[in-house]
Order: C-alpha cells, then structure tokens, then sequence
C-alpha cells in the first residue's frame, strides 16, 4: 500500500509531496503555494482522490474500490434524503467556518442525534412543505395549508408536526398548537428580519437568517443590528443567496454559539447575532457572565455555514419523494386529497 501522494493544487499548479492517513480522510487541504483551501471533487471521499498522484489508501486495497474512508465532515453529515447530505460540506470553503461546523458537531451532542435522526417520507413531505409555505406566505402556515399543498391528510398533519418538533425541526405554541417557529424561520418578531421574495419574515439568528436565501434558492435583503450598540446592519446575497452583494458596516462579524440543550431556538439560536465589527463583539462578550463555547466569522464565513445548514432542507435529489409518501397512506386506506396545481 502507498502512503505518499503528491497533491497538485488546481488553481496554482504548486505540487507537494504528503503522507496519507490509513483511517481517515483529509476533507480539506490548504495548498502551500497559493493558500487555496482545497476540498474534494463531488463523488470523492477526500482530496488525495480528487487531487493526489495516488488514491487514499482504503481504496487501495484489493477489492474494496467502493469502499470510502471516512472523515469527520462525511461523519457528522446526514442524508435527510436520498441523495441530500446535512450539513452540505462543498459549500464550506474557509477554515474558520469548517472550525465552527466541527465544532458545533462535537460540542452539540444531543444535536447531532436529534438531527441525525431519518424521517419518514410523509415527516420529510411535512418539514418541506412547511418551510416552503412559510417562505411563500410570510408566516406560519396552517394545518389545511399543509395539507392542500403537500396532498397528506388534513387529520394527520398535527401528529406529522408533534414528531418533527421531537426532532427539533420545529417548535409549537403549547397553547393553540400553531407552528412557532421552523428554522430558519419564527412567527415572533425579532432582530433578524429578511426579505424574501417581497415579503419579509423573522429569522431566529443570523446564521438562520443568512441560510434563507439559499434555501430558498432566492436573493435576500437582511436587516439586523449589532447586539453590542444596536447600529444598524443591512446585508444582502447574490447569486441565489451564495454569496454576499454588499454589507454594511463592511466589517460586520456574527458571534456563533454552540451551547445546546433540547431545542437550538431556546438555546444557542438567542446568542447567534451580528455585531457592527470585532471590538463591539469583543466587548459584549467581555460583559456576559457565563462563557460560552462560541466562533467568530466574518458575514463570508458566517454565509458558508448557513448555506451548510440550510441548502440541504429544501433539495430534493428524488422526484418521487411526494408521490411515495402520499401513496403510503393510500395503501393504509388513508383519504388522500390530490395536490392542488400551484
């Protein structure tokens, strides 16, 4: 088995001899020449396959070609649907916000398993739909709302959005049942406020906030203030929400919490915020008593992290995800009404 490839870096040329692990995967690689931060080509577990003079050693071994060494990004990835991993890690192109990622998965335990968790096609119908509803209108949507859009039944949608908040997709008004909040999104009005194809909504943080464009695959306009002064902070995307059109103020951070217990809009989402650059930011965190466990990001950093999170939600690899669920309860003599044309 060879140990050593030389990796080639794309964009400059610069060539460097290094030595493969034999139990895990290199998931990114900064060359030396240029200081590109290299990740893999889509299909290839690690950047010696997509880059190196020799592939990684477990596929190597005699007939284990499709056998994939895995690294700590593939891991801490879930595929909510076929073809769809959670975090999307090719968006992730900068250290710091690799770091944040990682280290939200490692400090976040209980996270990880609740979102970890696979979902049912109906439960996954339901989860999409409400965050497509909820873009659309503008709120949260209703019970019949979900089910004239997704084709489930009307009587099943209350126990399909019980289960998705056990597994903190959602939150529920304990007292009228109605959805509270289905991140990135909440019903409450916050500091968070983005713009979305001419409606505007709450976001529980910023890091919710700057994810909604490219879930939504749309442009946004996001309008907050530093947590520190409360100057004003406008930000808008570009390009589908994958990159930022401007910001102002230029140097504008987001202070990003990894504390988590039961549900992220309780815990860390209340302390993920934008502030107007690094000394306010500092100087907040100088005033709290309990010290927490945090990342900050520049808004680059702070966008690749949301696109992480929340590119995957509304992405479908699979046509026949809807069509499956709804013929599920069909087989179960379930009163299934036909999706109305949007």
């Amino acid at each position: 088995m060879i140990l050593e490839s030389t990796l080639t870096c794309p964009n400059c040329g610069t060539a460097k001899t290094e030595t493969m692990p034999t139990d895990a995967c290199i998931f990114f690689y900064e060359c030396t020449g240029c200081g590109e931060l290299l990740r893999p080509k889509p299909g290839d577990c690690c950047v010696f396959c997509s880059y190196g003079s020799v592939r990684c050693p477990p596929l190597q071994a005699p007939g284990c070609a499709s056998v994939c060494c895995e690294s700590e990004e593939s891991r801490l990835s879930t595929e909510i649907r076929r073809g769809v991993h959670r975090p999307d890690w090719s968006v992730v192109t900068t250290s710091a916000a690799r770091a944040a990622r990682l280290g939200r998965d490692r400090a976040r335990n209980n996270l990880s398993e609740t979102w970890a968790a696979p979902l049912s096609a109906p439960h996954d119908l339901a989860w999409r739909t409400v965050l497509e509803l909820f873009g659309a209108l503008g709120r949260p949507p209703d019970v019949t709302e979900i089910s004239e859009r997704s084709g489930l039944p009307q009587e099943r949608i209350g126990a399909l959005l019980i289960e998705l908040e056990t597994h903190d997709r959602l939150g529920l008004d304990r007292a009228t049942g109605a959805i509270a909040h289905a991140y990135p999104f909440t019903a409450r009005a916050g500091e968070h406020r983005v713009e979305l194809r001419g409606r505007t909504l709450n976001a529980l943080c910023a890091i919710d906030a700057l994810g909604v464009g490219g879930m939504h695959q749309s442009d946004v306009k996001i309008a907050s203030r530093c947590r520190h002064c409360a100057t004003a902070i406008e930000i808008g995307t570009a390009e589908g929400g994958k990159m930022l059109s401007y910001a102002q103020p230029a140097d504008a951070v987001v202070w990003y919490d990894l504390a988590y217990s039961q549900s992220a809009a309780t815990s860390c989402c209340p302390s993920i915020a934008f502030f107007c650059g690094g000394e306010h930011c500092q100087q907040w965190l100088t005033s709290q008593i309990e010290r927490r466990m945090v990342y900050r990001l520049t808004l680059n950093e702070a966008l690749e992290v949301g696109r992480a999170i929340f590119e995957p939600v509304l992405a479908t690899a699979e046509k026949s995800i809807q069509e499956g669920c709804v013929l599920a309860f069909q087989d179960r003599g379930a009163n299934v009404k036909e999706r109305p044309q949007m």
